[in-house]
């Protein structure tokens, strides 16, 4: 795995542990679920949240539990980043396998006015609510993502984003900003 690719990986894991522990669990997945729909005014047990939910456990059991070498059901970042490698990264097929399905519930609950665009509100929404990021870093990050710079996000784009984050060792890909700015080498 490239250095930006791991530090994007390594970027990641820290907005996922929400309890701030340095293990990801089952339980960091379904609180940034629940943030997020919380954020955008669903209730926990509607459809738009057993959605998200849903997509949140299949990503935790289809890839991130199986990172786990140590059957801890915890992940560390070593494992999270060595995982994401195997099963996203290096596998042509496996950003659409695993990752677009949660991309795309992720952008059927932001886009909350059903007009197929994801404003600059909306991404901020999810960013500070499910990643625990500033709205200067959101901001920031939406901007990046816009590469047509109308205003908003399409599915498109924002699936580009996606790719390019798990994906690219391209230290220029604006997907690379996803999630806020990567932190510098140290």
């Amino acid at each position: 795995m490239s250095d930006v690719l791991h530090r994007k990986m390594a970027h990641l894991f820290a907005l996922l542990d929400v309890d701030d522990d340095g293990t990801v669990d089952r339980m960091d997945y379904t609180a940034s679920a629940d943030r997020l729909v919380t954020a955008f005014g669903f209730a926990p047990g509607s459809a738009e949240s057993l959605r998200v939910r849903d997509r949140y456990a299949r990503l935790w059991d289809e890839v991130t539990l199986p990172m786990d070498v140590d059957g801890d059901e915890r992940v560390d970042v070593a494992e999270f980043a060595a995982g994401f490698d195997t099963f996203v990264t290096a596998r042509e097929e496996g950003y659409r396998e695993h990752v677009a399905p949660v991309a795309d519930a992720f952008y059927d609950l932001m886009d909350v006015d059903g007009d197929g665009r994801i404003t600059r509100t909306e991404y901020l929404r999810m960013a500070v609510s499910a990643f625990r990021m500033s709205e200067d870093a959101g901001r920031t990050a939406f901007d990046h993502l816009d590469l047509d710079s109308n205003g908003w996000l399409s599915r498109e784009e924002l699936h580009l984003a996606n790719e390019q984050y798990f994906r690219s060792a391209d230290e220029q890909a604006p997907g690379n900003w996803l999630f806020g700015p990567l932190p510098s080498v140290t």
